[in-house]
């Protein structure tokens, strides 16, 4: 597929040039129109030749990030046209951000809520969406950085390892490794399942000493209840009332559509979106809820608060390997004592 998009769009810049010497601005015009549409096909047929939807993305990734900057670059050059010129930097520089920079550009976020039902101070990280297939220095990065937090409870979101079957168990070593190496095994912690975790994903957490899977369990003074990825993403989810302050953790944040008698809710699995348009906010969520609540921090309206990690992986296989104004993130989570009234 990549090489039929490379000739596809070669062919489309090509003549879209020649078109632009032969009228100038309309043919700039024009050009642009044959690039886009290009595009559109490529992305359209991508199922039709084997590819995924989100081979698709990556059709037009290609068509976006890499066709249309030198398209409008040899547009510039034969109109000395600065707009053109303008336009085919800026679309460079955004794919330079989205595929090199912003995709290790990790940032730690911490928030704070308070509750009546905790004693002492309660610091909760969560780690979603590693997703990765080489393990190496951004897993290590958000590790290490969570554990320079000091945390009270690690909570990991799911979705650890996309890789194929025959690297799985190297990958599988890796990540083991790295998360002993790190001092896991020190910290309180709890893992689910999310999506491309295959039979033996626990594996990655041998010797760690954490809670894996689904169930009910108390962790540091906190009532902890796991769901499985089926529960995660069943937007009718009943979860049954515990005492004390309650952490409810899945993979995907559809099961907090149910309104959760919880106190917090833990989620991945949108990635933020991957692709964050500024005033209209993530593309695709590929979850039920509120495109607003796919990331970051809600206060609900039944008293709960809604924590979506935008992770720190990214889509692998046949997806565009890109972020763009969604950075990947290390949450912690401040639980402070709140006097009853």
């Amino acid at each position: 597929m990549d090489l039929l998009c490379l000739l596809f769009y070669s062919l489309a810049v090509a003549t879209g040039l020649l078109v632009v010497k032969k009228k100038g601005p309309v043919g700039l015009i024009a050009s642009v129109v044959l690039l886009t549409a290009t595009g559109l096909a490529l992305a359209a047929s991508a199922p039709m030749v084997g590819g995924t939807v989100f081979g698709s993305m990556r059709a037009l990734a290609w068509g976006i990030f890499l066709a249309a900057p030198l398209g409008l670059a040899g547009s510039a050059v034969l109109l000395r046209s600065p707009v053109a010129a303008t336009a085919a930097a800026l679309l460079l520089g955004l794919g330079l951000d989205a595929f090199i920079w912003e995709p290790q550009a990790l940032e730690v976020n911490h928030f704070t809520v308070a509750s009546d039902k905790v004693s002492a101070p309660l610091r909760v990280v969560v780690i979603a969406d590693l997703q990765t297939d080489d393990v190496g220095d951004l897993e290590r990065e958000a590790l290490e950085a969570a554990m320079a937090e000091s945390p009270d409870l690690i909570l990991f979101a799911g979705d650890y390892l996309q890789v194929p079957q025959d690297r799985f168990d190297a990958e599988t070593a890796a990540l083991n490794e790295l998360f002993l190496e790190v001092g896991l095994s020190g910290v309180p912690h709890v893992a689910v399942r999310g999506d491309v975790d295959v039979d033996g994903w626990k594996r990655a957490f041998d010797g760690t000493r954490g809670v894996l899977g689904s169930g009910q369990h108390t962790l540091e003074g906190a009532q902890v209840t796991a769901l499985s990825l089926q529960d995660s993403r069943n937007p009718d989810l009943q979860v049954q009332p515990r005492e004390g302050f309650h952490i409810v953790l899945g993979h995907a944040p559809d099961f907090s559509l149910t309104r959760p008698p919880a106190d917090l809710l833990i989620a991945g699995h949108t990635h933020g979106g991957q692709v964050v348009l500024p005033g209209f906010g993530p593309l695709m969520t590929l979850s039920e809820v509120p495109r607003e609540q796919a990331s970051g921090h809600t206060a609900l309206d039944w008293g709960a608060d809604l924590f979506v990690s935008r992770g720190v992986g990214m889509e692998r296989l046949d997806a565009p390997r890109l972020r763009l104004f969604c950075r990947p993130e290390v949450m912690v989570i401040d639980v402070l004592p709140e006097p009853t009234s």
